[in-house]
């Protein structure tokens, strides 16, 4: 099991197509078994920055979602949308706990 944190800032303009692009990612990623958590946040006190956290449950997991049309489409868009300035992988330790709780952008 392993993640992934990743922050994007927004490109001066894009921050509203940068939240529609993660949006759909993230309605994909919901029915993808290996992918227990998938979860996109915008800073509360800076809306253009954009942060990440995605959890695999394997690699197998980790290139089936990479293999997605969703994630490739995501991809190609991303930096024209805004900028990666951190992507870090982590590896969790302890009980992994989550449910499904977010609001449309």
């Amino acid at each position: 099991m392993f993640a992934f944190i990743t922050n994007i800032r927004a490109k001066a303009g894009q921050r509203v197509a940068l939240a529609r692009l993660t949006q759909t990612m993230m309605e994909q990623t919901a029915i993808e078994s290996g992918v227990p958590v998938y979860v996109f946040h915008q800073a509360e006190d800076d809306p253009d920055e954009f942060w990440f956290y995605d959890l695999y449950t394997s690699e197998e997991a980790y290139r089936e979602h990479c293999s997605s049309d969703a994630f490739n489409a995501m991809i190609n868009q991303v930096g024209v949308l805004g900028d990666i300035k951190v992507m870090h992988k982590l590896v969790p330790y302890g009980s992994v706990k989550s449910e499904r709780t977010y609001s449309a952008v």
